[in-house]
């Protein structure tokens, strides 16, 4: 059985939305280009990656958050959500969208395991 992926029709989580904002907010504030914090990352990161990232298309590994906080002068918290993203009955949503995409079963079969995980 072969399974195709699409990527391109991934969904924005919001937490990485939120902290895309938050990340171009400040990088605007600073008056530094997209380019510019790339460079100032290790190892550097194209302009593309911050891009993606500002748009919340790219999750962020903890390291490269920290160095994006010392980048653009602020604290590391400066840059997450002070509140959840979402609500249990959202994410519950989201849990199911993701079993049905990343394992290609039904949608009915998806929210019953989503449903036992909410339970547990």
């Amino acid at each position: 059985m072969l399974l195709s992926h699409n990527f391109a029709m991934a969904k924005v989580e919001p937490f990485y939305t939120d902290v895309g904002r938050r990340i171009r907010d400040q990088r605007n504030n600073e008056g530094m280009t997209q380019e510019q914090l790339g460079r100032l990352l290790s190892p550097p990161t194209t302009r593309v990656s911050i891009a993606n990232i500002e748009g919340g298309n790219q999750r962020i590994l903890s390291h490269t958050l920290v160095q994006l906080a010392a980048a653009l002068n602020i604290e590391v918290t400066d840059l997450l959500p002070q509140k959840p993203a979402t609500s249990v009955e959202n994410n519950n949503s989201q849990i199911t969208d993701e079993l049905v995409t990343k394992l290609g079963i039904s949608v009915s079969a998806a929210k019953k395991l989503a449903g036992k995980a909410k339970n547990t």
